[in-house]
C-alpha cells in the first residue's frame, strides 16, 4: 500500500498537473471591457435650435432653395462638401505608372447592380444631392447639395426612389429644415443600410436592426447597442471638413489611409493576456469578435443575371418557401442567408477595382482582388462577406459591360424591355466605351470586409479551437503553419514516440528510486 501511495504522488500527480496545465488552460481573457477604459471620441452636441431662424420658416418651392437658405449661415460648407467622396462618388488614386485617376462609384463595377452609369436616376436615390439624373448634373452648384439627408433630426425626411435624389413631394422642407442637428445613426443608415436595393442586401453587417433596441443587444452589436457603448456612427467615422473617415475596398483605392481601425479606441494591446495581444500582429480584432453576420435580416450572397428573362412572354417571380432563394424575370437568381460565418483572407487594406477598362483574363473574376499575404508585415487575417455572382461581359473585347436596367419601356432599360443586347448597347453608348455586340455571362466574386456586429467578448468571441483545428474556420487559409490545424505525420509520430519513451523513462526512474530507497532502509 505504501508503495502504491509513493508511486501515486511521485508519478501520477505530477503527470495530472502537467495535463491540466497544457490541456485545460484556456488563454482567452473574457473580462468585461468597461467603457471608461476605452478612448472613445466624443458625441456631437446639438448647439443651435434651428426653429428660431426666420430664414428657415419660409415655404421652399424647391429643395435647392432650402439648401441656399442653409448656406446663408453655413457659407463655407458648400465649397467644402463638393470636394468630398460623398458628393463626387470618386476620389483620386495614383496608378502603378504614376498617373492619377478618379476612382469610385462613378466608374467602379460590382456584382450587384453592376454600375450607376445610365441608371443614375435610380442609383442617386442615395446621393447627398438633388437632380443627378444623367451626365448633365452640375457638380459645382452647391445648391444641389442635400443637407437634410445627413442632418435631419425630425425623422420626417424621405427621398423619392428613382427620382435622382429628390425628396418626396409630401416632405415639408421648412418643417424639416427647422429640425436639423448632428448626424444620427438613422441618417447614415438611410443609404448605408439599404445599398444594393434593400435592407442589409449588400454589406451583410449593416442593417436596420442595429437601430432597434429590442433586437440590438450586446451580443448583436456591443458598440451600437444601448446596453453596450451606445455609439454614434460619427464617433468612429469621424470627419474633418466633411471628409468622413472609413473607406471600403470595393470602390475606394486609397488603401488604409482613410480607414477606421479598432486600435484607435482600444489600442494595439487591448487584452490582459499577452498571448492574445500577440495575435493582433497577424489577426484583426474583427476576426475573433465578429463570429457571425447578417444576424437578423438576410443578406445577398449570390446573384446570377444570366437567368433573367420573360417566361412565356410574361414576367415571373418565384420565391422559395423560406424566402431565401428568389428567381424573377428582372433580376435572375438570387440567394440570401442569415447568421453566416465569415470567410477569412489575408489583407493589407488595399484592393484592386474593376472598371470597363479592366481586361478579363480568368474564368472567375475577382471584382476587388485583395492585396496582402502571410509574409507581408502589414497584412492581417480579416473576416469578409464574399458575394458571388454571374454578370454580363463582352465576349470579344473581354471586358465587362455596363447595362441599362432602370427606365421606361422603349428606353433600352432591361427591366422594361427585357432585351440584353439593347440594354448593354444603351449602357455602353452612355459610357462611351466600345461594345462588340457579343455578350455572355461570367462568374464573379467580390469581398466585403466585416466591421460591424461585434458581439460581447464574454459570449461571442471565438475560442482557440474554432481556428486551431483541422476543420476550423481557417481551414481554407493556406500558405502558413497554424498549430492545431496543420499536421505532419512523421512529426506527430516522433512526438508520440518521444512522449511514450519519456513516460517509460519516468516510470522506470520512479520504480528504481523506490527500490533503492527500500534497500537502503533495510
Amino acid at each position: 500500500m505504501k508503495t502504491f501511495i509513493k508511486l501515486f504522488f511521485s508519478l501520477i500527480v505530477p503527470m495530472a498537473f502537467v495535463f491540466g496545465v497544457v490541456v485545460l488552460y484556456h488563454p482567452i481573457d473574457r473580462g468585461q471591457v468597461h467603457i471608461s477604459e476605452i478612448n472613445l471620441p466624443p458625441k456631437a452636441v446639438k448647439k443651435n435650435d434651428h426653429s428660431k431662424y426666420k430664414i428657415l420658416k419660409q415655404k421652399f418651392e424647391t429643395p435647392q432653395d432650402m439648401t441656399a437658405a442653409c448656406l446663408e449661415c453655413h457659407n463655407k460648407r458648400g465649397e467644402e462638401f463638393i470636394k468630398t467622396v460623398h458628393w463626387k462618388w470618386s476620389t483620386p488614386d495614383t496608378l502603378e505608372d504614376g498617373t492619377v485617376k478618379e476612382i469610385g462609384k462613378t466608374n467602379v463595377l460590382n456584382n450587384f447592380c453592376v454600375g450607376i452609369n445610365s441608371n443614375d436616376a435610380l442609383c442617386q436615390s442615395c446621393h447627398a444631392g438633388y437632380g443627378w439624373k444623367d451626365k448633365s448634373f452640375d457638380h459645382s452648384d452647391v445648391k444641389n447639395i442635400d443637407c437634410l439627408i445627413c442632418h435631419d433630426n425630425s425623422g420626417k425626411y424621405k427621398k423619392h426612389k428613382g427620382h435622382a435624389g429628390m425628396p418626396k413631394k409630401s416632405v415639408n422642407l421648412s418643417y424639416v429644415a427647422q429640425r436639423v442637428g448632428p448626424v444620427k445613426n438613422k441618417n447614415c443608415g438611410f443609404c448605408h443600410f439599404h445599398g444594393g436595393g434593400g435592407n442589409n442586401v449588400k454589406h451583410g453587417d449593416l442593417e436596420d436592426a442595429l437601430l432597434d433596441p429590442t433586437i440590438c443587444d450586446r451580443d448583436f452589436d456591443v458598440h451600437m447597442s444601448k446596453e453596450g457603448a451606445g455609439l454614434n456612427c460619427t464617433q468612429c467615422h469621424s470627419s474633418s471638413h466633411h471628409v468622413i473617415k472609413g473607406a471600403g475596398p470595393m470602390t475606394n483605392a486609397n488603401g488604409p489611409e482613410n480607414r477606421v481601425s479598432c486600435s484607435e479606441c482600444h489600442t494595439d494591446k487591448p487584452h490582459n493576456n499577452s498571448m492574445l495581444n500577440n495575435h493582433y500582429k497577424k489577426i484583426s480584432c474583427q476576426t475573433c469578435h465578429i463570429s457571425t453576420y447578417a444576424k437578423h435580416e438576410k443578406t445577398r450572397i449570390f446573384w446570377d443575371w444570366s437567368t433573367t428573362g420573360l417566361r412565356d412572354g410574361e414576367k415571373f417571380n418565384d420565391v422559395s418557401e423560406d424566402g431565401l432563394r428568389k428567381h424573377d424575370s428582372g433580376h435572375g437568381t438570387a440567394i440570401s442567408a442569415t447568421n453566416l460565418e465569415p470567410e477569412y483572407y489575408w489583407w493589407n487594406g488595399e484592393a484592386d477595382q474593376t472598371t470597363l477598362e479592366t481586361k478579363i483574363t480568368t474564368d472567375t473574376v475577382e471584382m476587388n482582388a485583395l492585396h496582402g499575404n502571410y509574409f507581408s508585415n502589414d497584412s492581417k487575417i480579416y473576416p469578409f462577406k464574399v458575394m458571388r455572382g454571374k454578370q454580363p461581359y463582352d465576349t470579344k473585347n473581354m471586358t465587362f459591360v455596363q447595362m441599362k436596367t432602370f427606365g421606361p419601356k422603349g428606353s433600352g432599360a432591361y427591366w422594361s424591355d427585357f432585351d440584353w443586347d439593347k440594354s448593354i448597347r444603351t449602357g455602353m453608348e452612355y459610357t462611351g466605351y466600345p461594345y462588340s455586340g457579343n455578350y455572355g455571362f461570367i462568374p464573379t466574386r467580390s469581398y466585403w470586409p466585416l466591421n460591424h456586429m461585434v458581439g460581447d467578448a464574454q459570449t461571442s468571441a471565438l475560442t482557440c479551437v474554432e481556428c486551431h483545428s483541422q476543420d476550423g474556420r481557417l481551414k481554407n487559409l493556406t500558405g502558413f503553419y497554424l498549430p492545431g490545424r496543420d499536421v505532419n505525420v512523421w512529426l506527430d509520430w516522433a512526438g508520440k514516440i518521444f512522449m511514450i519513451f519519456s513516460l517509460i523513462g519516468v516510470t522506470i526512474h520512479a520504480i528504481l528510486r523506490m527500490i533503492a530507497k527500500k534497500k537502503n532502509y533495510k
